[in-house]
């Protein structure tokens, strides 16, 4: 089920973007994520996933940004347009500190295309250490301006292949071609 979140007036110059399901699950509205900053939008909008497999993978052509010391989150920027996402596994995962449960498998400054692996995690010790295994996957609050509308998709997913938001960016500016 695809939802439509229109930011502003769309433009018939608009570029779009399609991030793929980085961890495979279930997806939700990120106002369903147990924590406020995720739910209330805080960092920025996006969905969340149950996951059902512990591999994480790249959700468009992007860049690796910052891997958390924690491990337990990414930030990574879309190639082209300069989007930030943010990926970050389970709920109060910095808790756990920085240890055996994730596995980044690349380093900040990389280039990343989609659908290659990027990090792994030993879901069944975060089930058992976590009030919740729910991962948010948002544009960061910081990028929002930039969008004209973002459809979001709420079902089972499967990383690499799976589309879950579309994005439609604002025009650059730039005068129509005739």
């Amino acid at each position: 089920m695809w939802f439509n979140f229109k930011l502003s007036k769309e433009d018939e110059n608009d570029s779009d973007l399609t991030l793929i399901a980085p961890i495979s699950g279930t997806a939700i509205p990120i106002e369903d994520v147990p924590d406020v900053v995720f739910s209330e939008k805080i960092v920025g909008d996006g969905i969340a996933i149950k996951p059902t497999s512990n591999k994480v993978v790249a959700p468009c052509d992007c860049v690796v940004e910052s891997i958390f010391k924690t491990k337990h989150a990414l930030i990574l920027k879309t190639v082209p347009y300069d989007l930030l996402l943010f990926i970050h596994i389970g709920v109060d995962t910095i808790d756990l500190g920085s240890n055996e449960i994730f596995s980044p498998l690349v380093k900040e400054g990389d280039t990343v295309k989609a659908g290659e692996p990027i990090m792994d995690f030993n879901l069944d010790l975060l089930q058992k250490r976590l009030k919740s295994t729910i991962s948010p996957i948002l544009i960061s609050a910081n990028s929002l301006p930039n969008l004209a509308s973002l459809e979001k998709m709420t079902e089972r997913c499967t990383h690499g292949s799976t589309p879950i938001m579309k994005i439609k960016l604002k025009s650059t500016g730039e005068p129509e071609k005739e």
